[in-house]
């Protein structure tokens, strides 16, 4: 299948005390226990480029690629890590998270967030057993509002592909390719604090724990 000629792009590794392995099982497990649908952490505040992307086309989906980069060291071993609770549409409405999803991201008491983001996304193909030949050109794309080249910071951009790109270029595979779906984005506020287990460092258990803590609640808003 040919990559679309707009889309949203994300790039992934570890974080917050992760590796991309156990965040891929979490979001398997999610997916299943959602029909399909999974929510996806940015960092990046890209609401008014994914109306954008509404506009542009009929079938918006996002395309997930591996950081070709170590990863940092803040991002391996945070000084804290959050579930977001709460979450807002793009027009500014509440929305219920649902009860099978959790997203988490590392965080700094001394210099707290009041904001983080998620992707809305669905995939009728399993994330951990994802496999494909395409690759993204990294020359051939651009910010889809403002038309200039992707910067290598921007983890999560709206683009535009050309269709001319050098042979080449640099390239980045596609990892995994889902559809975004209603309500597309979401701005996630109200952190709570995931508690590190005492004599471990195995951060995907701590999080598995409140995953399951929030699938009991019924998901509730400020619940985890």
């Amino acid at each position: 299948m040919a990559l679309p000629e707009y889309f949203c792009w994300t790039r992934f590794g570890s974080e917050a005390g992760q590796k991309i392995s156990h965040i891929f099982d979490r979001k398997e497990q999610e997916r299943q226990a959602n029909e399909g649908n999974f929510l996806w952490g940015v960092g990046n505040a890209i609401g008014p480029s994914i109306r954008e992307l509404l506009q542009r086309t009929e079938i918006p989906e996002v395309l997930f690629s591996p950081i070709k980069s170590i990863p940092a060291q803040i991002d391996l071993t945070p000084e804290a890590v959050v579930t977001w609770t709460l979450a807002e549409t793009l027009t500014g409405d509440s929305f219920r998270l649902p009860p099978c999803s959790m997203v988490t991201s590392r965080y700094n008491p001394s210099f707290p967030r009041s904001s983080h983001y998620a992707l809305v996304c669905f995939s009728d193909r399993a994330l951990n057993s994802f496999s494909s030949d395409e690759r993204i050109a990294f020359a051939a794309i651009k910010n889809l509002r403002t038309g200039r080249p992707v910067a290598r910071s921007q983890v999560t951009a709206v683009v535009q592909q050309k269709r001319d790109a050098p042979v080449d270029t640099y390239r980045y595979e596609v990892s995994i390719r889902a559809k975004l779906v209603y309500p597309y984005f979401l701005r996630l506020w109200k952190p709570c604090l995931i508690p590190k287990e005492r004599d471990s460092s195995d951060w995907a258990s701590a999080v598995r724990a409140m995953w399951d803590q929030r699938r009991t609640s019924g998901g509730r808003a400020g619940h985890t």
